[in-house]
């Protein structure tokens, strides 16, 4: 990932404390960039990359010296152009609360930007778990999300010879909703960390996440609020993937500047990013459909 940057102020220091609160905020937060395939656009031309998907090519018996190994051609290799946006937030900060507040301001301020920016970024990269996007599913509108769903999940994409991160593992985003009645029926099963079930200790830099909430089945389960409505709002779509189902493009890493505005007595801190997501290929991802209501 390329380095984010600092413009200008008035006091540099308090800037950087800032923007290092907020990149460490949207970091923890954001989890799209590390389950997703990323792209990095930072320090090139153009906002839109395209990413070849190539096709699934067999192997066949031949005759020594006889007989030519018969090849696939990708003249015709087909492309997904995702094309990064830009996306932001604000925050005004008085002077009288400058002033007057006993917290790290900077700190404060650094973890509202990161907030609001991590939420974004996924809430458009889970965007795409939906039937338009993908056609494959398992679970029903009102009904919970079970284990035995995500095992239904697993071997639709073993069907599909959907590759796995460098773990072995798909990865899976549920809603908390959803996630809560998975954790409720592992642990009325006896199913727990201590027993080697629930947790894992690969893919450490993403197990820092709070958003982590462990490891079944080859499957890393992730919770976010992000996860998208299905079409009646007590329900959401989730989604079990390969990391090669969606790409994630980085354009410009994560950037704070103020603005000063002297006749409001306050100052403007803008926090802001460009990126961009879409689906390489849809048969590597089952939907997760189902009830989001902890009960």
């Amino acid at each position: 990932m390329a380095v984010a940057t600092v413009f200008e102020s008035t006091d540099t220091s308090l800037l950087t404390n800032v923007l290092n609160e907020a990149i460490f905020t949207a970091q923890e937060k954001s989890i799209a960039g590390g389950i997703f395939t990323v792209y990095d656009l930072s320090g090139t031309p153009g906002l839109t990359a395209q990413i070849p998907v190539y096709p699934s090519i067999t192997a066949s018996a031949v005759t020594d010296g006889s007989t030519d190994v018969a090849g696939a051609n990708t003249s015709g290799l087909d492309n997904v152009t995702i094309t990064a946006a830009n996306i932001a937030a604000r925050l005004d900060v008085t002077d009288l609360l400058s002033a007057s507040t006993a917290r790290n301001m900077a700190s404060d301020v650094g973890v509202i930007l990161g907030n609001a920016i991590a939420e974004k970024i996924d809430v458009d990269a889970f965007g795409l778990f939906t039937e338009a996007n993908i056609a494959s599913d398992v679970g029903d509108n009102a009904s919970p999300i079970t284990p035995e769903l995500l095992l239904q999940a697993v071997y639709s994409l073993r069907n599909q010879n959907a590759p796995t991160d460098a773990d072995g593992d798909y990865v899976c985003v549920l809603h908390p909703g959803q996630a809560y009645n998975i954790a409720k029926v592992l642990t009325t099963n006896g199913f727990s960390s201590s027993n080697g079930g629930a947790l894992s200790n690969v893919g450490n830099a993403l197990l820092s996440s709070s958003a982590y909430v462990g490891r079944l089945y080859n499957v890393k389960i992730f919770q976010s609020t992000s996860v998208v409505e299905d079409s009646v709002a007590t329900d959401a779509q989730g989604c079990v993937f390969s990391p090669m189902a969606f790409g994630h493009v980085l354009k410009r890493p994560i950037s704070i500047e103020t603005q000063r505005d002297a006749s409001k007595l306050l100052t403007e801190y803008v926090i802001s990013t460009a990126r961009g997501n879409a689906v390489l290929k849809a048969n590597y991802a089952v939907r997760v459909k189902g009830s989001k209501a902890i009960a």
